[in-house]
């Protein structure tokens, strides 16, 4: 594998567990289950470290956040990883040099590490 397909399948992951923690957050929200604790932390820094990801015109919020702030930032985030990942996909058939995957992408071993950690962190937190 490449240094472009280890970007492009790291991509596909990341909006992948993107979409899975906004509905994690939304379900918790959606029934009441988002209490103040380690879900909200965890979703909290997750989205942070999306946000240098994917451009959205909002912060992520803070785990002491109110559900309605909490709403408000998914439905951004929601429709920002729509966009976002529509224009990388139409890029695929495109013969980037690897210098370009890697100024668009900003995905560098460190970064796939900490991905793969904070969602971890966001499922273990799921009650």
């Amino acid at each position: 594998m490449n240094e472009i397909q280890i970007i492009q399948t790291q991509l596909a992951l990341e909006q992948v567990h993107f979409t899975k923690v906004a509905a994690i957050c939304a379900a918790a929200l959606a029934n009441d289950n988002f209490i103040r604790g380690e879900l909200t932390r965890a979703c909290s820094d997750y989205f942070a470290f999306a946000l240098t990801r994917v451009p959205v015109n909002a912060t992520a919020p803070a785990a002491d956040a109110s559900p309605e702030r909490w709403r408000e930032f998914l439905q951004a985030f929601n429709e920002a990883i729509q966009q976002h990942f529509s224009a990388l996909d139409a890029l695929l058939t495109r013969n980037l040099p690897v210098a370009e995957w890697r100024a668009r992408s900003g995905i560098d071993a460190d970064s796939i590490f900490a991905e793969r950690t904070l969602f971890a962190r966001v499922q273990a937190a799921v009650p």
